[in-house]
């Protein structure tokens, strides 16, 4: 079956989303065009994750009607598992509804499928200019005041409809400062996919209301704090040979390949161990993630092993219980790679 990826790839054509904007503070066409066509190669080069069951879990427990969901914040391993990955997940109508008041209103439901396409830059490789007003050159500028952070994330939303003939393009670019624990490094700075950057009024932007949109990427989030838990396993899907061949003659793409998480054992750790009611997602992902320790600078583990290796440790800490490493071998994009900073959040 047909993931949302691939119908974004197979389409020539996107429809472009304004988010109800006036014409004039909407990019030019060809700006349009140059982001478009990035995002594409960013696409085609993503590992792709089906995250359906992570998104029922999210807004089954971690959005409240109160307080509202769970974001960035409360997800205490943000460092990049992949260079660059496209999470997908289907929105049926009541966890729509969680977030929305469309059909309490009598409004149709606007959207049905939700992906998340997550690029990720060592912010050692990002050079920007002080002088221009960018949310990427002020969001870096600010952390600086402390630590630097260590990655920075660039994020598209894709929301749309499994209807629509022609897809949309993204409707939000986010950006988020992750520091070498992999916890946020500072607030979140997000915009409307269309804008102009010039457009830097945002009173007249914000009553848009687009940050109503913000927490349909928090489940790719903690998707990807899930993949750096004890207990998560990932199964890669190749589709049918039969199902391809037809794909490949129809659209000129192959199907793509993608990853489903297994988590159940974590959403057991995640209330016996983390006491998630009680402490809170936050305090019960910290108890039981491991951690990343760095040995590219030093002589290496055990003076030999130079790189980045995720130690993943017993919730409790106890060392009969063992010690896993693994070597992540995270890649992030060199100079001949796709650069998610062509077109600055």
């Amino acid at each position: 079956m047909p993931r949302f990826i691939d119908h974004l790839l197979a389409e020539k054509k996107w429809h472009v989303s304004g988010m109800g904007l006036p014409p004039w503070m909407i990019a030019g066409g060809e700006v349009l065009v140059k982001r478009v066509a990035r995002t594409r190669r960013m696409l085609h080069g993503s590992n792709v994750v089906l995250i359906d069951n992570v998104a029922e879990y999210y807004y089954s427990h971690h959005v409240d009607a109160k307080r509202g969901p769970d974001g960035p914040e409360q997800f205490p391993q943000l460092a990049p598992p992949f260079p660059m990955a496209f999470y997908e997940y289907t929105l049926p109508p009541w966890m729509y509804d969680t977030l929305f008041t469309d059909a309490e209103n009598g409004a149709p439901r606007a959207l049905n499928q939700v992906g998340v396409l997550v690029a990720a830059v060592e912010t050692s490789d990002i050079h920007v200019n002080p002088s221009e007003h960018s949310p990427l050159s002020s969001v870096l500028s600010e952390c600086k005041i402390g630590l630097p952070p260590k990655w920075y994330l660039c994020i598209e939303l894709f929301a749309g409809d499994r209807t629509d003939r022609i897809p949309w393009s993204p409707v939000l670019r986010v950006g988020l400062t992750v520091d070498a624990d992999g916890a946020l490094a500072c607030d979140p700075r997000y915009g409307i996919w269309a804008l102009d950057d010039r457009i830097t009024d945002n009173s007249a932007i914000e009553q848009h209301r687009f940050w109503t949109l913000m927490p349909l990427v928090y489940p790719a989030l903690l998707a990807n704090s899930f993949l750096h838990c004890r207990n998560v396993s990932t199964e890669e899907h190749v589709p049918s040979a039969k199902l391809n061949k037809a794909y490949l003659r129809r659209h000129g793409l192959p199907l793509v390949r993608y990853k489903t998480l297994t988590i159940e054992p974590m959403k057991r750790i995640l209330r016996k161990e983390g006491q998630v009611e009680a402490n809170g997602l936050s305090k019960a992902l910290y108890i039981c993630r491991g951690h990343f320790k760095d040995y590219r600078e030093s002589a290496g583990l055990f003076g030999k092993h130079k790189g980045l290796f995720w130690w993943d440790m017993h919730a409790r800490g106890a060392l009969d219980h063992g010690v896993v490493v693994k070597d992540y071998a995270i890649k992030l994009p060199n100079s001949k790679a796709v650069n998610p900073l062509e077109t600055q959040l």
